[in-house]
């Protein structure tokens, strides 16, 4: 009885082995498969683009890489940042919900909104302003761009400097500050 007893366990091992082997090489295949299949577009990019924006479908952001901005004397991130082919010169502000123009930088790359789209009101430095909603069709900053980036207007007088909020930032993949540099990564 103990020679059946040892055949019979050696054979449900056997088996059970057998099994799970013939399960993983299965996985193994099926994950094969799915890495070397063709790329399929996704429904949404397969719809036609807008004409003001002449992206691949496949890569929403025109320029993937990385800015770096060295910190000033009092230790604030500001940079050139170039919208709408246009420069100007932005505090990076984690603080700022959005991105939000001065009048004045918003006037010398033209992007005015009219005055009766002054219509929210902000709570700033200074107390409450009024701002125009606006979208940016591309900023860009070192080798990071952006298309459609949401931004505000402030009326005249009241931002002493344009911001780069969140907007703008919560897109990046990276966000680094130390060693008096802030690195950002798309």
């Amino acid at each position: 009885m103990p020679m059946s007893s040892s055949i019979l366990r050696t054979a449900i091992g056997g088996a059970f082995f057998t099994l799970v082997a013939s399960q993983s090489l299965v996985h193994i295949l099926t994950q094969v498969q799915a890495k070397t299949a063709p790329y399929r577009p996704q429904a949404e990019y397969a719809a036609p683009m807008r004409a003001y924006a002449p992206v691949a479908p496949a890569t929403p952001n025109a320029v993937i890489g990385e800015a770096i901005i060295p910190a000033d004397r009092l230790g604030q991130y500001s940079a050139n940042v170039e919208i709408e082919g246009q420069r100007v010169r932005m505090l990076v502000d984690t603080g700022a919900s959005t991105v939000v123009l001065s009048y004045e930088d918003a006037a010398a790359i033209g992007c005015l909104p009219a005055p009766a789209d002054f219509k929210y009101p902000a709570q700033t430095a200074n107390g409450v302003a009024h701002m125009a909603r606006v979208k940016l069709r591309e900023a860009r900053l070192g080798q990071v761009a952006l298309r459609d980036v949401d931004a505000y207007v402030a009326e005249r007088g009241a931002l002493g400097a344009s911001l780069l909020g969140m907007t703008f930032l919560s897109r990046l993949s990276r966000i680094e500050a130390g060693n008096g540099k802030l690195v950002l990564r798309q």
